[in-house]
C-alpha cells in the first residue's frame, strides 16, 4: 500500500486519494457551490424563450428519440463517437429554426466536440499575419 498526504489537512492517505474523507466532503460541497454559481450565471445571460424550451418535456422526449434512434453515435461525418447532445441544424435563434424547433428531421445527434465545433465553441482563433 502506497500513501501520500492529503492536500488539504496533511494527514496520510492511500494512493490515489487525493483527500481524505473529512477533507473531500469540504471540497465536494465547495466544488457543488462553485458550479451552481456558474450555472446561475450563465443562466442569467440566456434569453428565458430558450430556457424554457430546454428544459420542456417535448424537448427532453425528442432529443431521447433522436439519440435513441441513431443507436447514441456520432453522427457528423462518419465521427461514430459517442452522441449526448442532439443539435438543431438549423438553429433556433433564427425565425425559420424556432418553427422547426420540435421536427425531428431538423435534429442530429452529434457528440460533445463536434457540437462544440458547430457552434464554435472553444476553438483557437488563427492568427492572422500582416
Amino acid at each position: 500500500m502506497i500513501y501520500k498526504l492529503c492536500r488539504k489537512c496533511k494527514k496520510p492517505i492511500i494512493h490515489p486519494n487525493v483527500y481524505c474523507d473529512k477533507c473531500k466532503e469540504l471540497v465536494d460541497e465547495r466544488m457543488e457551490q462553485l458550479q451552481k454559481e456558474r450555472d446561475s450565471r450563465y443562466n442569467k445571460k440566456r434569453d428565458p424563450k430558450y430556457k424554457a424550451f430546454y428544459n420542456s418535456k417535448e424537448w427532453k422526449l425528442l432529443k431521447e428519440k433522436v439519440l435513441q434512434d441513431n443507436e447514441y453515435r456520432c453522427q457528423h461525418e462518419g465521427c461514430g463517437k459517442l452522441a449526448e447532445d442532439v443539435h438543431h441544424i438549423k438553429y433556433i435563434q433564427t425565425e425559420e429554426g424556432w418553427l422547426l424547433r420540435l421536427n425531428y428531421n431538423n435534429c442530429i445527434p452529434l457528440c460533445i466536440e463536434h457540437h462544440n465545433y458547430e457552434h464554435g465553441r472553444f476553438q483557437k482563433r488563427k492568427k492572422v499575419r500582416r
